[in-house]
């Protein structure tokens, strides 16, 4: 219960307590509350009932010399083709094309939206530029906030990979999957097996993901993963199959912190697409006797998801995977210059 919740309930209990006592002064007496505000709240409660009681939100107040909204607009505009230009720099500049601001009130409309720093009118510029270049150094400082959802800046910055639990097919065993999904796209990848061991992991992305990426010219720069089995070591300095593998791909193996299994939420979120939306289903329908039974229908289903399906995550907005992982927009990380 939130404290504006606790609050109208408390207002609630005392005009409750006054209509079981019949007696107003000694419920304001009991509450030590004045008589003035019981009436506000009695008055409230009967004309808008237990919504009343609510304290209303006061609206923000707008001060008369504040800059007008269509003048925050251009303010916006010059900073993401000028990130670098303080507010003196872009009065002046503003004033000779005919628009007059003050340079404090180009401050204040850059504090109201967190720009009155230049990193931060740096990544804003960033991130509504149409085809920008990514420096080593946005990379580094991106990485250092702190986010809620997993960031990726181009096709194949970031693989998320993970191990599924499918369940056990009559006839077939235990089937588990092999999981993965490109974290600027969504474009999905998964195939089953029988086992959950370091050579399934290593199966998946040699014959699954990387010949995608290769196919449209796409490098694959990272893995992330959980702290399986499958995918590391948990002895000190040993070496593991799986990493051995992507260090000959130049691939950057990441892992999640221990115990943190929504550091990669992402790839499952994809599984419950796929118990959801194909496994449950396919399950009720088709008996199995192969596991390349299975994995045809999977097949289809991805085929399906990828280049079919829009999402409606706030990654695409509606748009289909395949739209966002081939839109020509892979942006390079350049080193910075000397």
């Amino acid at each position: 219960m939130t404290k504006d919740e606790r609050l109208t309930s408390y207002k609630y209990s005392v005009l409750q307590h006054a209509y079981k006592n019949k007696n107003i002064t000694s419920t304001c007496r009991f509450f030590n509350l004045s008589r003035t505000t019981f009436y506000e709240w009695q008055m409230r409660f009967e004309k808008f009932g237990y919504l009343g009681l609510k304290d209303k939100q006061r609206s923000k107040p707008r001060m008369p010399n504040q800059v007008k909204p269509e003048y925050e607009t251009i303010i916006y505009n010059y900073i993401r083709d000028y990130p670098t230009h303080g507010p003196r720099r872009i009065s002046n500049e503003l004033k000779a094309q005919g628009v007059t601001i003050s340079e404090t009130g180009v401050y204040n409309v850059l504090k109201r939206k967190g720009l009155n720093h230049r990193l931060s009118r740096l990544f804003y510029a960033q991130e509504h530029s149409d085809n920008p270049v990514i420096t080593e150094s946005y990379l580094r400082e991106k990485e250092k906030k702190k986010e809620t959802h997993i960031k990726a800046f181009y096709p194949g910055y970031l693989f998320c990979q993970d191990t599924f639990y499918v369940g056990t097919i009559k006839g077939l065993g235990r089937i588990y999957q092999q999981t993965g999904i490109d974290a600027y796209s969504n474009f999905g990848f998964a195939k089953v097996y029988t086992n959950k061991k370091d050579d399934s992991a290593i199966d998946f992305v040699e014959t699954k993901a990387l010949p995608v990426y290769e196919m449209f010219n796409i490098r694959l720069d990272r893995i992330l993963t959980d702290n399986g089995k499958e995918y590391t070591t948990h002895w000190v300095n040993g070496k593991h199959d799986y990493e051995i593998f992507l260090a000959k791909c130049g691939i950057i193996h990441t892992k999640i912190k221990p115990r943190c299994p929504k550091s990669n939420g992402m790839v499952e979120r994809f599984n419950r697409t796929l118990l959801e939306e194909f496994y449950q289903i396919v399950m009720l329908k088709n008996v199995y006797t192969s596991l390349d039974e299975l994995q045809n229908d999977l097949d289809s289903f991805i085929y399906y998801y990828n280049f079919k399906r829009t999402n409606q995550g706030y990654r695409l907005k509606g748009k289909i995977p395949y739209q966002k992982f081939t839109d020509g927009k892979r942006k390079l990380a350049l080193p910075e210059p000397d």
